[in-house]
């Protein structure tokens, strides 16, 4: 995989989100999603008919389901972009547990459209010497 300036420009503008996101900043990590933003989260109720897809991740964030993220910390271990899609391998640090996750995010137009996540628990015991990270 080559990097291109459009690869290039999507990591940095995804890397702005998780940023936003890894500061507390519900609000201007969900600025950057576009209206039509689509979560392949199974947690995140959306119905298109009542409501925007960006509103229906804003709420979940917000809401009940997002509490945990919302007090987590967030660092970044590895980035990859290939054209309008950007995958981040995080740690999140939460007040229930650590979590090893890879975020997948579809930008276009300088909005991120499309997301689809895996989360895994980190767990106290690793049988091997490699770590989550």
């Amino acid at each position: 995989m080559t990097s291109t300036p459009l690869s290039d420009q999507n990591r940095r503008f995804v890397l702005e989100a998780v940023s936003r996101f890894g500061a507390g900043d519900i609000a201007g990590f969900t600025e950057l999603l576009g209206e039509d933003f689509v979560s392949h989260n199974p947690r995140v109720a959306h119905d298109p008919a009542a409501q925007s897809g960006r509103q229906a991740f804003a709420d979940f964030l917000s809401g009940p389901g997002g509490a945990h993220l919302r007090d987590a910390a967030v660092a970044v271990e590895h980035v990859l972009a290939d054209g309008d899609l950007v995958a981040v391998h995080t740690h999140v640090a939460t007040p229930q547990g650590d979590l090893a996750t890879v975020d997948i995010f579809r930008v276009d137009a300088g909005e991120i459209v499309e997301h689809w996540d895996v989360v895994q628990p980190v767990p106290d015991e690793v049988l091997h010497p490699h770590g989550m990270f």
